[in-house]
């Protein structure tokens, strides 16, 4: 049987648009540098911009665009929340009302939409997003049949001048068990004014104080007010026991660095069948096999091999006496 699943595709927007089988939809800002709006903007103020909405794929199509919240994916980057979910923080800045339509092969429109940074907004980097996409899945030929949603994604960011707060925060660590491997996960948080791009580097340490595991975790942009997730999958299944996880960040271009101690709990977790072969990209665990096999299993081998040894035993002796006789 054929699986049927539904995909959503996130293109931040450029100069090139997304693609897919037919829908090639475009969404560029006017009259700036780049390929996002990067705008200064000071507490009162409203400003009037443009984008240019086109249909650069080979059929018709029914379009939806529409304001949206930003967040930070794991380990760093861009998120856009999806259609439907409530608007917040910076996206009520902006006059865009969401607006469904049909857009002809080789159609461009110009909207104009309003920011409007309040009278009381402190100074730092503010970040929302516009989406253009397909108001209905369609159909993506290939191995598995897929329904898909192309979404071209613009960055808005509104910079306030004044004095610039980077900071960073770290919350709990966590360990999870994907494919018969364990997953470390670190809570972090950007409760500053300005985006980072941290070096994370975790240092897994055992009840003994030794080092299990180490990783370093170059983070993509991590955006103010928002909070993510340092994520390091290992090559092999912990063993049950308390951990620390020693989690140091820097971001030379913002001057900040810290360092954290966080507790781990692991869990007894079924042992894994044995791997085919080690995962491109996973970070090595300083622990032996000694404890692979559960204990009952280890007992019931033992006792299997001292019924095969009497059983050895006894044969020769009925040999000997067939012999003697």
């Amino acid at each position: 049987m054929v699986a049927v699943l539904g995909v959503a595709l996130l293109v931040l927007a450029s100069p090139a648009s997304a693609e897919v089988d037919g829908v090639e939809l475009g969404l560029v800002p006017v009259g700036q540098p780049g390929p996002f709006f990067d705008i200064s903007m000071r507490p009162g103020e409203t400003r009037t911009l443009e984008v240019e909405i086109a249909n650069h794929g080979s059929n018709r199509i029914t379009a939806r665009t529409y304001a949206t919240d930003v967040y930070t994916i794991i380990n760093g980057g861009f998120g856009g929340r999806l259609r439907g979910e409530a608007a917040t923080g910076t996206t009520l800045w902006l006059d865009y009302e969401s607006e469904r339509f049909d857009l002809a092969v080789g159609d461009r429109s110009l909207r104009s939409f309003t920011v409007t940074v309040p009278r009381d907004a402190g100074p730092g980097e503010y970040i929302t997003s516009l989406i253009l996409e397909n108001e209905d899945q369609v159909a993506h030929d290939g191995a598995v049949a897929a329904l898909q949603v192309v979404r071209q994604a613009l960055g808005v960011v509104v910079t306030v001048p004044g004095q610039r707060s980077p900071a960073m925060e770290v919350g709990q660590a966590q360990h999870k068990v994907v494919a018969g491997r364990s997953v470390l996960s670190v809570a972090v948080s950007n409760p500053g004014n300005v985006r980072l791009k941290p070096i994370v580097e975790l240092t897994l340490r055992d009840a003994d104080g030794d080092t299990v595991s180490q990783a370093s975790v170059r983070m993509d942009t991590f955006y103010a007010i928002t909070d993510s997730t340092v994520e390091v999958p290992l090559d092999a299944l912990l063993r049950a026991g308390t951990y620390a996880i020693e989690v140091a960040f820097e971001d030379v271009a913002q001057s900040i660095s810290s360092t954290a101690i966080r507790n781990l709990a692991v869990v007894a977790t079924p042992t894994p069948a044995p791997a085919a072969g080690v995962v491109p990209g996973l970070t090595g665990v300083n622990q032996d096999d000694i404890e692979a096999l559960p204990w009952p299993a280890i007992a019931l081998l033992a006792g299997a091999a001292l019924v095969a040894l009497f059983l050895v035993r006894h044969s020769r002796s009925r040999s000997r006496r067939r012999s003697i006789g």
